[in-house]
């Protein structure tokens, strides 16, 4: 079983939701932890609105790193070594890459790569950060992804800004990276900084390039000009914004939107391509530790469809994992945040958000924030009920040392007949830990299928997952084990509705 950091610059406080601009939460010059608060996802994130990440046809919206100051070196990916700016923290570049569970992600000797003498299991992914491990939460500095190939071995970091790109010196007033947390609406205007400052009036677009998998990606939307958009599903977004100058002459820059949730959040997505209703398949998450038989049509034991929704929850207190004392970071069931845009389940969609914070509780833990029976594939606009908007199971507090498994349930063809993928990404404080289905086995040209004769009967066990306290000023991780068949052929757990009501599935492993 290998260990995975969870780089926590895709997450920082909610606080400015509607805009996506958000503070973070790290460790200060003098190495002390900075405290969020009550109610804040605890996190060595980025930095917040002035965040890096963009770039330009007008040179970018950053400055060329800082020379002759001393301080850390950094390896550009293109030009050698260059210096750095001056690191009140100091440098955390070793002489080698470091395996152990406080390093995974980090590129510990600063030679650009990450983790390129680890070993993995394959579909696990963490955040990564390229360059000395210090700056990553600095000011303008974003953690990538790397994902975990069928061979064992971590792939390239891809995505982030890092200190191999001089992220710590970006310029934080032209396009700049921007955060939010799902659900939530982000005006793309507030990334493009000052280099919008020159448009001709009715001349400036938007355009979002959602992250693998996510289809249909939502649609801009909004008036004079459109550039309002809701991200239903966590991830790092690519954002081109264009301008007209009064001369005529067109520009655009680039940056990134990082969208992510504090604790545990789980999405499951599948094909809805082939016309009509599609089928319709369900997101299970277990209670962590317990190994009671699931229920698909719920129990105490198996937050679903029929006992996790804001409608179920809030007549019942079966799922009463948690306690409603407790105050976070400990887990909680119900707790209501005093900042009203912390309390992501308020945003979702499908009127699911209202019918939150019509409630006035606050948001559970857990709960099935879209349950997604039917939809169109032709729809963009997140808000409509038809929209395919992928299911998701969130645990936003969720215990240290406990295993929390993740299970999925081909309720119904409605009367289709094809074949149909599931897939299943697993984040960890913004911070994807885990893309299961389409790869994440040895065999990658075979993802998790669901054949027609599967309707209604067949369960996918899909994985465990267990958060490990990062420390005072470290950063909490998680670690997440895939489920197989066969642990040698790396197959995935393929089983029965009535396998899994008579039985829980393969014991946990030792905690974490």
């Amino acid at each position: 079983m290998r260990r995975l950091r969870v780089s926590s610059v895709l997450i920082a406080l909610l606080g400015a939701a509607a805009s996506g601009a958000l503070a973070a939460v790290g460790c200060s010059a003098s190495g002390e932890r900075r405290d969020p608060g009550p109610g804040a996802p605890l996190t060595g994130g980025a930095g917040g609105a002035a965040g890096g990440g963009g770039s330009s046809s007008e040179g970018g919206g950053g400055t060329p790193p800082q020379e002759g100051l001393g301080g850390a070196v950094f390896y550009d990916d293109d030009a050698g070594v260059v210096d750095g700016a001056v690191n009140p923290c100091g440098t955390e570049c070793g002489p080698e890459e470091l395996c152990d569970l406080n390093h995974l992600g980090l590129d510990d000797d600063c030679d650009g790569e990450v983790d390129e003498t680890c070993a993995c299991v394959a579909g696990q992914a963490h955040g990564c950060f390229k360059g000395d491990p210090s700056y990553r939460a600095a000011e303008g500095c974003f953690s990538g992804t790397s994902l975990c190939t069928e061979m064992g071995v971590w792939g390239p970091c891809l995505g982030g800004r890092h200190a191999t790109e001089g992220c710590f010196s970006d310029n934080p007033l032209g396009c700049h990276a921007l955060q939010a947390p799902p659900f939530a609406d982000v005006d793309l205007k507030e990334g493009t900084g000052t280099f919008s400052a020159d448009a001709a009036p009715g001349s400036e677009s938007w355009t979002v390039a959602c992250p693998a998998g996510i289809d249909p990606c939502p649609a801009v939307s909004g008036s004079d000009p459109p550039d309002d958009f809701k991200p239903l599903q966590s991830g790092e977004y690519k954002v081109t914004y264009t301008k007209r100058l009064a001369d005529g002459a067109e520009k655009s820059c680039e940056y990134a939107l990082y969208v992510g949730a504090p604790g545990l959040r789980v999405e499951l997505e599948w094909e809805h391509d082939l016309g009509g209703d599609g089928v319709d398949l369900d997101l299970h998450v277990h209670r962590p530790n317990d190994t009671q038989p699931w229920a698909v049509s719920g129990s105490p034991s198996d937050c679903g469809y029929n006992n996790c929704t804001v409608e179920s929850l809030a007549a019942s207190s079966e799922l009463a994992w948690f306690s409603d004392t407790a105050s976070p970071p400990a887990p909680v069931r119900w707790y209501q945040d005093p900042v009203e845009a912390k309390n992501t389940c308020y945003f979702a969609p499908r009127g699911a958000g209202k019918a939150w914070r019509d409630l006035g509780r606050g948001c559970h833990n857990p709960r099935l924030d879209i349950d997604n029976i039917t939809c169109s594939p032709e729809v963009t606009d997140p808000n409509s009920s038809d929209f395919c908007a992928p299911e998701n199971i969130n645990i936003d507090y969720p215990p240290f040392g406990e295993w929390i498994r993740i299970g999925v349930h081909y309720y119904s063809g409605h009367g289709f007949n094809y074949a149909v993928h599931p897939r299943v990404k697993i984040f960890c404080n913004g911070a994807l830990g885990a893309d299961l289905g389409p790869a994440g086995f040895y065999d990658p040209e075979a993802p998790v299928t669901f054949a027609p004769e599967d309707a209604t009967t067949r369960y996918w066990l899909v994985a465990d997952v267990a958060f490990v306290d990062g420390g005072e000023c470290g950063e909490d991780t998680c670690v997440v084990r895939p489920l197989y068949e066969d642990e040698a052929t790396k197959t995935p757990l393929l089983t029965t509705r009535s396998s899994v009501e008579s039985s829980f599935g393969p014991a946990y492993p030792p905690p974490p």
